[in-house]
């Protein structure tokens, strides 16, 4: 899994590059929903299995990727965030329950701040409460059988 120091070394350079490039099996980028909360919560509940069951990882939220250049890029998430609201629904929603680290990001575009969600390795597979699962494959959630 890639330090903090390591997802920013890459976020700083999306200035020539796509997000998309510097996703894989324990890296993701995610833009924030401004439709509506709930649907962020689904995307960090969908993303805590998937990357808890391919090994782990981290999703940075607050990134659009599959444009270039900061002001385009790096798009944020909103500053009032419930971080504590956040890891109890993804708690509640995964079976068994997986328990997210949460790190703010000052930028200088944007909202000002992104969020990385960060995620460890599993030895048992985890579900969402109706018992499916999926776990990363590259740069893709799968579902497992």
């Amino acid at each position: 899994m890639k330090s903090i120091h390591e997802i920013m070394q890459l976020v700083y350079r999306l200035d020539v590059h796509i997000a998309d490039d510097f996703e894989g099996q324990d890296l993701d980028f995610k833009q924030w929903s401004t439709r509506a909360l709930e649907d962020n919560v689904r995307k960090m509940i969908h993303y805590a299995i998937c990357l808890t069951n391919g090994g782990g990882g981290s999703v940075v939220f607050g990134i659009a990727d599959r444009v270039k250049g900061y002001e385009k890029t790096i798009l944020g998430v909103p500053a009032n965030l419930n971080i504590e609201m956040l890891k109890q629904k993804i708690q509640e929603e995964t079976k068994p329950s997986i328990s997210p680290r949460f790190d703010r990001i000052g930028v200088e575009f944007g909202t000002g701040e992104l969020l990385v969600m960060t995620v460890p390795p599993s030895r048992v597979i985890h579900t969402f409460l109706d018992g499916k699962a999926v776990e990363r494959q590259g740069k893709a959630c799968v579902p497992i059988k």
